[in-house]
């Protein structure tokens, strides 16, 4: 397939368009001031914690303030870059993206000091203006390697705060694993490893991707079956191809890189996803840092208040179709919903498998899914996207 492509198209790579695209209005990055609000608008929830903190009487209007923050990193970004047509889809989805780890991020910040501010003494919250004169040995306590451990309401400051907005994980405890030390060699390496993924990533989509897409220009529902078959399988590997390589550079090179700045100790961004012989031990794998959260945050709190394990289950597998679909159709403004079906549709599927056919069956369905399944149902979108904007020259302008 290979020396086909370059023996149709001959060599197509060519860093400076995608450069010179990417400036060709330098002084107008709109996706750029609104991630910079984004990081901004994070901010009142420190303070709505430190005034909830403050006495019981604050709980209820604090909660009020809490769910009008929530709601706004979600909606004030999502508007935005549905109404403003400059926005281009990956600024759009680079947005959504950094939305929705703050919302996941402050939702469990919010919710872990409201378990902290539940067990606290009603003392404490009275004292908090004199805590740190007269109780200043309760501000830390050592734990078994010597570190300092942080203790409610202690934890409600600024660089604590800061840590954890940039911490790569979406579930806030008060004191988190460390490293005694930053390996510079391991920093290295990583950053290397993303500037080389992400030129052979750009490679790859304009040699193998941008013609195969050129060559149809009808909207897929238009084109004829045989024809659909053959397109889809062409795309298929190289598609394939560009989702591991973004897998690879964002949570084992990314994550890690982060995470060595901030000495961070926990690395479980992701498990042996690959090996997986079941649809639920896929999903709790390959996206650690998502599944804790849901765990956390959705599935516990479920069948806590009484929900059985399918339910809770059920909710999880919903609110994550509701994420993807969200993340794509937004900055692409096409409402389709086949990301949302597709990951539906996975839950009954995978279990008929499952008990039909055994654990093998399921591993190899579950790759051709990662082949045929996900990876390409998004790729329909930004296919249907190019075709509707444009009919003809480089579709560089229209994404970037």
């Amino acid at each position: 397939m290979c020396l086909e492509n370059f023996s149709k198209y001959g060599l197509l790579v060519d860093p400076h368009q995608i450069v010179s695209n990417l400036l060709q209005d330098r002084y107008n990055f709109p996706a750029l001031y609104l991630i910079i609000g984004l990081n901004l608008l994070v901010f009142p929830a420190l303070y709505v914690e430190n005034f909830k903190a403050k006495s019981y009487s604050a709980e209820t209007l604090g909660s009020v303030l809490q769910y009008i923050h929530l709601a706004l990193l979600i909606a004030v970004p999502g508007c935005t870059i549905y109404y403003v047509k400059s926005i281009s889809p990956v600024g759009s989805l680079l947005t959504l993206l950094l939305s929705i780890v703050f919302f996941l991020k402050l939702y469990s910040y919010y919710e872990v000091n409201h378990w902290y501010r539940s067990k606290h003494p009603r003392t404490s919250r009275g004292a908090m203006k004199k805590l740190g004169i007269d109780l200043p040995s309760k501000l830390s306590k050592k734990s078994e390697r010597g570190q300092k451990q942080v203790m409610y309401p202690f934890n409600l400051t600024v660089p604590d705060f800061c840590y954890f907005i940039v911490a790569p994980t979406l579930c806030y405890q008060l004191n988190f694993p460390r490293s005694k030390w930053i390996r510079k060699h391991f920093i290295f390496w990583r950053l290397f490893e993303m500037v080389f993924l992400a030129q052979l990533l750009l490679g790859l989509i304009q040699q193998w991707i941008v013609p195969i897409v050129q060559k149809s220009m009808k909207p897929i529902n238009e084109v004829e079956h045989p024809l659909l078959m053959e397109y889809i399988l062409k795309l298929a590997v190289p598609n394939h191809f560009i989702w591991l390589i973004l897998f690879y550079s964002f949570f084992h090179c990314y994550l890690n890189l982060i995470a060595e700045l901030l000495c961070f100790g926990d690395r479980e961004f992701y498990l042996d996803w690959w090996n997986t012989n079941n649809l639920m031990d896929f999903w709790s794998s390959w996206n650690r840092p998502l599944h804790k959260w849901l765990i956390r945050h959705v599935y516990k709190p479920l069948m806590l208040h009484g929900y059985e394990k399918l339910q809770a289950q059920t909710v999880v597998v919903l609110v994550s179709a509701i994420i993807y679909e969200y993340l794509i159709s937004v900055p692409l403004r096409m409402f389709q919903f086949w990301i949302f079906i597709t990951v539906l549709v996975q839950v009954p599927l995978f279990w008929l498998v499952e008990k039909i056919c055994g654990g093998n069956y399921v591993n190899c369905i579950l790759w051709a899914n990662g082949v045929l399944g996900t990876p390409l149902v998004v790729f329909l979108y930004f296919h249907d996207y190019y075709i509707e904007q444009t009919q003809s020259g480089p579709c560089w302008r229209l994404f970037f």
